[in-house]
């Protein structure tokens, strides 16, 4: 199925230039993360979300030359071709980071956010200058991309504004992933959100509380988003997949 740019701004706000040029790139050869794709961009939330916060990034200041630059989306698809061989196991996390600070290193333009990052995933988080990380594992399991933000450089309001603005994204559509996979993910010990946040009423309410903090991140960010995000909660109700889960794992 093909997304357009048009599809883009109305479904998502993106701008129309962002837009075009990410649907109009052709996909990276050898690349895993786009094996067998046919389209660089396809109605799924981990190809959409490219254009969405590369969008965002630009709302935020940073500047559309550079975040459409042939040498950034080269830094971009080397990250998550390496995010493809730790989903293929082909590597580990140790490795996948090794991976892509050596990749970000030589086309940094901002060492103190590398340098966070390289605290963060080290599991030293607390010498970052920035707060970094979800309060379950599973919402950060995509947090590599953030090696793409050390193409520019920034100060540390936007840094911070930057990384708000990533987990407001991110995490809501990792949540909706995982309350869609919670029982494959349970029968296969894949991490997941609502099992680390506990299968009882309180960590239904933890995530409703997470999905309330992206609508309102994103609301001052990218008020189309924020409403996609506002509509999904008023449907969704956490408790019933739990109860729903809950019972169905008793049948078995």
């Amino acid at each position: 199925m093909f997304t357009s740019k048009d599809d883009l701004k109305l479904s998502y706000g993106v701008d129309m230039e962002i837009g075009k040029h990410l649907v109009d790139r052709k996909v990276p050869e050898d690349n895993l993360y786009w094996k067998n794709r046919l389209l660089y961009i396809i109605p799924m939330p981990g190809y959409l979300f490219i254009p969405m916060y590369m969008d965002i990034q630009f709302r935020l200041g940073l500047p559309k030359s550079g975040l459409l630059s042939e040498q950034h989306l080269q830094l971009m698809e080397a990250i998550m071709h390496s995010a493809a061989k730790l989903e293929g196991r082909l590597i580990n996390v140790e490795e996948h980071i090794e991976e892509c600070i050596a990749l970000t290193r030589p086309l940094s333009r901002n060492p103190s956010f590398l340098q966070d990052l390289t605290y963060y995933f080290s599991g030293e988080k607390e010498k970052a200058s920035v707060a970094l990380g979800m309060p379950y594992p599973s919402l950060n399991r995509a947090d590599a991309y953030l090696f793409s933000l050390c193409y520019f450089d920034f100060d540390s309001v936007l840094k911070q504004k930057l990384v708000n603005a990533w987990y407001a994204l991110i995490s809501y559509y990792l949540i909706v992933d995982d309350l869609e996979d919670i029982r494959t993910d349970f029968e296969q010990k894949e991490e997941n959100v609502l099992l680390e946040a506990g299968l009882t009423e309180q960590g239904a309410k933890a995530i409703e509380a997470l999905i309330h903090k992206s609508y309102h991140e994103m609301s001052g960010v990218n008020p189309v988003i924020a409403n996609r995000i506002d509509h999904k909660r008023q449907l969704v109700n956490i408790k019933a997949v739990i109860d729903g889960f809950l019972k169905n794992r008793e049948r078995l």
